[in-house]
């Protein structure tokens, strides 16, 4: 076994930050919003992270509207997702973290490959921090998040993965169980009726969907729910094509919600399934306070996570 490795190399211009061992391969933009814009399994050769045509990654300034330049790429939502006032502020599209220009504030190499992000919120005032690890020899990299409070009254705020699929019809969506809302009725093409429904299979007058099946480009549907009530806390994909499986775990007490837009060609000629597990349901923060299901920090206080992302086989 060798030792993991960190380097750096230009990739569309930008710099980046490889994380590397002899099965996993990241590639970190730290400038665009220190997203992770390749993630390998070099074991099966395939490349999990969806990138979209057209649109390349660019810096864009805050309150950029995010569909218009969503260039792909995993990223994070913090401290919201619907931009809006809120608690007397006005929010970003999509939050802040998408925007900003993350520091390198830690490289090491050997045992492990880690990579330390940070940057300091404006709109709610936190300090932040990624922490990517790649340890030698291992099919999983983990990122650790960091958010400590600098204002002066306790905030809510949503904390999200926003983890984009690339995908094909041989692929399949992976939970452990769960309630299915839609989080727009009039948006969505492929739920059979208002639900709720039992993951994965969607059930209305007399018509049955298997939301774990992913249609083909060619169909043009389109869908965006919510999964609560999850009896474990992960979520992935697997690619019955070439046998091989991604598999996000989380804190479910951190992330009881996971949500997932899912655009089979049918918004934006987009074919991608985001896999985004969540602090909070649903996106609009008011209403998500009203039930009780919005994350929230004191002053001072510290909000820390890690998610895992594990590349491998498609289990037997």
């Amino acid at each position: 076994m060798t030792d993991a490795r960190v380097f750096h190399e230009t990739v569309l211009g930008f710099d980046a930050v490889v994380l590397e061992n002899d099965t996993v391969r990241a590639v970190v933009l730290p400038s665009l919003g220190g997203r992770v814009w390749e993630l390998d399994d070099k074991i099966r050769g395939r490349q999990w992270i969806w990138h979209r045509d057209g649109v390349p990654p660019a810096k864009v300034a805050a309150g950029a509207p995010y569909d218009d330049v969503w260039a792909g790429g995993w990223e994070e939502l913090f401290p919201n997702d619907a931009a809006g006032m809120f608690e007397g502020r006005m929010l970003p599209d999509h939050g802040e973290w998408w925007t900003y220009d993350w520091t390198i504030d830690k490289t090491t190499a050997g045992a492990a490959a880690v990579l330390r992000l940070r940057t300091t919120s404006s709109v709610v005032r936190a300090v932040c921090e990624k922490e990517f690890r790649l340890a030698a020899g291992a099919s999983s990299l983990s990122v650790t998040y960091r958010i400590r409070s600098g204002e002066a009254v306790p905030f809510h705020f949503l904390f999200k993965q926003h983890f984009p699929v690339l995908l094909h019809s041989d692929c399949r969506l992976r939970l452990p169980g769960g309630r299915v809302d839609a989080v727009d009725p009039a948006f969505g093409t492929v739920l059979p009726g208002p639900g709720p429904f039992k993951w994965p299979h969607a059930v209305h007058a007399g018509r049955s969907v298997n939301l774990e099946v992913v249609p083909a480009r060619e169909s043009g549907q389109r869908e965006f729910v919510y999964v609560g009530e999850l009896p474990g806390g992960w979520c992935g994909v697997d690619d019955t094509r070439v046998g091989a499986s991604l598999r996000m775990d989380f804190d479910p007490t951190v992330f009881p919600f996971t949500w997932l837009f899912l655009s089979y060609g049918g918004w934006r000629d987009v074919y991608t399934a985001v896999l985004e597990p969540c602090t909070n349901m649903p996106k609009d923060l008011s209403e998500a306070v009203r039930r009780g299901q919005s994350a929230c920090l004191m002053p001072e206080q510290s909000f820390e996570t890690t998610v895992t992302v594990t590349l491998g086989g498609v289990p037997s």
